[in-house]
């Protein structure tokens, strides 16, 4: 999850020289796709001196686009230009991100013409498009792009941090052929051509600057147009991450690691839609052990691993669905098998049929709590005297994922203007230590692309099932047993939040939005409805 960022001062530097140059050709800092012609491609015959220069790009309009306009560079590519019998075109500055797009973009349709054996093939303008829209998310570390089509216009938005940004908006026509070129040319499987009236979904394998890139694609329906959703699932750089730099605390590390060590039983992982199940199983399955056989039932493969055999899932076909590969999955001699989700009764049942036959089960859920992962099996039909078996349930766990502030500009929780209205019931709940010592969002630099937030990491409840869990499982009976849990030291999701405010890792506003609101009110027994 650590990312690798250049110096905020040489970053601001070179943001103020490319600032002086535009205001001094009165033109501005192109930093966008969107502030470029969308006919207006790298031209061919430049674009291999670019890429060995690195910071500069010839359109075929003959602008140059230069991160250094000053320099000695651009004048040699004025010359060059000259000597192919190019007129030069006006020079603008450029931000390197931008560059790095547009060269990749063009680097993948020279590829795509040797590839096919043609010399007159090429990207179309949504295809180069779509690429630079998905390249400029993975460079700003996204997660999801959101693309929404209406009858007037096209609203681009990002997930960065959890949270919605708006990116650029494009025409409805735009719009519309980007999702028709993403789903009809670019998807593993285009068996069928984009429909914006009914729901779909796919999967999309992108290479750009020697990236192998992967997308979830998503659309829906909607009054006057439709959405479609890209979650990026790989970018082609990963390394499966420790539980500890995910978040995990070391007592929690040491619930897994006990559980990963047992021969048969269940590993549930639970939480909401994106909030990283599919990075801690990967974790987790670095645990097993060399000797062991190892097989992964996923929708789609999302990270590689190399010790598994991971097995593809098509829910559109019933022989292919998680409880049908799961089911063949127990045929192929398994030490442990990982169900990448379950979703429905028949997988339910293949995890315990696994678990009481001898395996090591790991699998995720969608649910809030760690406790309720029990509610929900029940609910799909699992009985809770089989669930309290002492082969089935082993480790409970949930997870949810909480905005680190930036340590570039965060400051001091106290100084924050917009935090003092809460800092009264933030003390009544927490004490006054943990407040002195926590820190607020600042207003952004360059280091957190003005986010003001520096990433973020997990916080998680793990639940190690004992003889005691279990018959409070059996009674189906959650308020007891976190009751137990508490009395016996488990740390749950407020307890988790409250110790990364206390050592300024996240702010109050950010922990609300995992445990809720932090006030007297809502922490007292019997909630009062009325003020005396």
């Amino acid at each position: 999850m650590a990312e690798v960022t250049s110096p905020a001062g040489s970053e601001e530097k070179q943001q103020a020289l490319l600032d002086l140059y535009a205001a001094a050709t009165r033109t501005k800092v192109i930093s966008s796709s969107s502030d470029i012609d969308s006919k207006d491609k790298a031209m061919e015959e430049m674009l291999p001196w670019c890429k060995d220069q690195g910071n500069i790009i010839v359109l075929r309009s003959a602008a140059i686009l230069s991160s250094d306009p000053t320099s000695r560079t651009v004048q040699n590519c004025k010359s060059l230009l000259l000597s192919k019998g190019v007129h030069p075109g006006k020079v603008y500055a450029a931000t390197e991100a931008l560059i790095s797009i547009l060269l990749a973009s063009g680097q993948e349709e020279e590829e795509g013409k040797k590839q096919k054996g043609e010399t007159k093939v090429s990207f179309s303008d949504q295809q180069r498009h779509l690429r630079e829209l998905v390249f400029e998310a993975v460079r700003q570390n996204v997660s999801d792009i959101h693309i929404q089509v209406r009858e007037t216009y096209t609203k681009i938005r990002m997930r960065q941090h959890g949270e919605l940004r708006i990116y650029a908006e494009w025409s409805e026509k735009l719009g519309r052929e980007i999702a028709s070129v993403a789903f009809n040319k670019e998807t593993d499987h285009a068996t069928s051509h984009f429909n914006p009236l009914v729901p779909q979904d796919a999967s999309m394998p992108l290479k750009m600057q020697g990236k192998d890139i992967r997308l979830r694609l998503a659309s829906v329906p909607a009054h006057g147009g439709f959405d479609m959703v890209m979650r990026i699932l790989a970018t082609g750089e990963e390394r499966n991450v420790t539980l500890e730099v995910l978040g995990y605390t070391k007592e929690q590390i040491n619930i897994i690691k006990t559980a990963m060590k047992l021969p048969f039983g269940a590993i549930i992982v639970a939480g909401p839609t994106g909030s990283g199940k599919t990075t801690t199983l990967a974790s987790c399955m670095e645990m097993v052990e060399e000797t062991a056989k190892l097989y992964s039932i996923e929708d789609p493969v999302e990270k590689v691993v190399e010790a598994a055999t991971q097995v593809p899932v098509n829910t559109e076909k019933e022989d292919r669905s998680f409880a049908s590969m799961g089911r063949a999955a127990l045929r192929m001699d398994p030490d442990v098998i990982i169900l990448g989700e379950m979703r429905d009764e028949d997988t339910a049942h293949v995890m315990v049929r696994a678990s009481i036959t001898g395996h090591l089960v790991l699998t995720t859920l969608h649910t809030n709590r760690a406790t309720a992962i029990v509610t929900r099996l029940v609910d799909m039909g699992i009985s809770p005297v089989l669930l309290s078996d002492s082969s089935v349930l082993r480790c409970l766990m949930c997870q949810r994922l909480i905005a680190k502030v930036c340590p570039g500009c965060s400051i001091p929780l106290r100084n924050s203007p917009k935090h003092k209205p809460y800092i009264a019931d933030w003390e009544a709940v927490l004490g006054k230590d943990v407040l002195d010592n926590a820190k607020a969002r600042g207003n952004g630099c360059n280091q957190c692309h003005r986010t003001g937030v520096g990433g973020r990491m997990v916080v998680a409840e793990v639940i190690w099932v004992d003889e005691e869990g279990r018959q409070f499982i059996q009674k189906c009976d959650t308020l007891g047993w976190e009751k137990y849990l508490k009395e016996n030291g488990w740390a749950d999701f407020r307890d988790r939040a409250i110790d990364l405010i206390k050592s300024g890792i996240c702010d109050p506003f950010d922990a609300e939005k995992v445990v809720g609101p932090i006030n007297p009110a809502t922490q007292s027994r019997v909630y009062k409805y009325t003020q005396e």
